[in-house]
């Protein structure tokens, strides 16, 4: 979905389907056409090793579900200027 129309910003989970999202992120980061993008990673995971993993690949925030709305748009206003 990326290539065909680059958001401003990703909102992405770690549970997906076919690739977990910490993959799905690193590969973007790496990727100099995506790696300006954005990354929230919004998930269930909580554990201390998923956020520092998600930090190190790249993910510009984390946030836990539940999740309180105004810390998202907290972080998207700061990371869309």
């Amino acid at each position: 979905m990326v290539s065909k129309d680059i958001p401003d910003l990703i909102i992405l989970d770690i549970l997906l389907p076919k690739m977990d999202g910490h993959k799905v992120c690193e590969t973007l980061k790496k990727d100099p056409k995506y790696s300006k993008i954005p990354i929230i990673m919004l998930t269930a995971k909580d554990r201390e090793e998923d956020i520092i993993l998600a930090k190190n690949i790249g993910a510009d925030a984390y946030i836990s579900k539940p999740f309180d709305a105004p810390l998202l748009l907290y972080h998207i206003k700061n990371l869309v200027k």
